[in-house]
């Protein structure tokens, strides 16, 4: 059996590796706990494309134990977002982001937190994000399970609460907004969305495994498209 230090060096590793594509395979052949562990540590990496990797990997992992031991699943995930409680005293980084994730590519968990999930961009909610970079985070965790399953966010109401969003003061927030709304239809924010067409505030992104640099306005118009 693995040293923890080892093991710990081993994920690590990996995340940081060229071709992640086959590193993700690997960290998929890890005994779960011990992958699942290292991964939520990763999240707080100091290197951003370090804490997105983290995030795709606990995604792929957490959804190979949900078919397999659905419980086990449940129960990390319960684990992780005590992490957003304010009780546990942590900073939350790239927690609502990797239960989107998460959630994203797990049929079975999606319904049961998908409103979980909202609750932490719902501006008139308990559990309400305020300060942005937390914020953002959640708002592309929408974005990520709207890509996946619009229909299930669309019925939970995803849209009324991106909507505000694309009025927010800070440009990840309102980028991510748009983006989210791009996935799931924009419904009645077309001209939201046409709004901030000229928005150059910049914001980074992380899709297809890549961290991408783009302005507000990029992704309301891509998202007015969409739509």
């Amino acid at each position: 059996m693995a040293r923890p230090a080892n093991s710990r060096r081993r994920v690590r590793r990996l995340l940081e590796q060229p071709d992640f594509n086959q590193a993700l395979e690997e960290i998929k052949s890890l005994p779960p706990e011990q992958a699942l562990k290292h991964l939520q540590a990763g999240l707080s990496a100091g290197q951003a494309l370090t804490r997105w990797r983290a995030v795709t990997a606990l995604g792929a992992v957490v959804a190979g134990l949900s078919s397999e031991h659905l419980e086990a699943a449940r129960e990390f995930l319960r684990r992780l977002l005590w992490c957003l409680n304010e009780e546990s005293g942590a900073v939350p980084w790239g927690v609502a982001e990797a239960l989107g994730e998460i959630l994203a590519r797990s049929e079975a968990l999606a319904p049961e937190y998908a409103g979980l999930l909202l609750s932490y961009i719902d501006q008139d909610g308990p559990n309400f994000l305020d300060w942005a970079p937390l914020l953002a985070g959640a708002v592309w965790g929408v974005g990520r399970l709207a890509s996946a399953q619009p229909e299930l966010m669309a019925q939970r109401g995803a849209g009324q609460y991106l909507a505000p969003l694309l009025k927010h003061g800070q440009a990840p927030v309102r980028g991510m907004a748009a983006w989210a709304l791009g996935n799931l239809g924009k419904g009645g924010c077309a001209a939201a969305l046409q709004g901030l067409a000229h928005d150059s505030g910049s914001l980074k992104i992380w899709q297809d495994n890549a961290l991408q640099r783009v302005t507000v306005g990029q992704l309301a118009v891509k998202a007015s498209i969409k739509g």
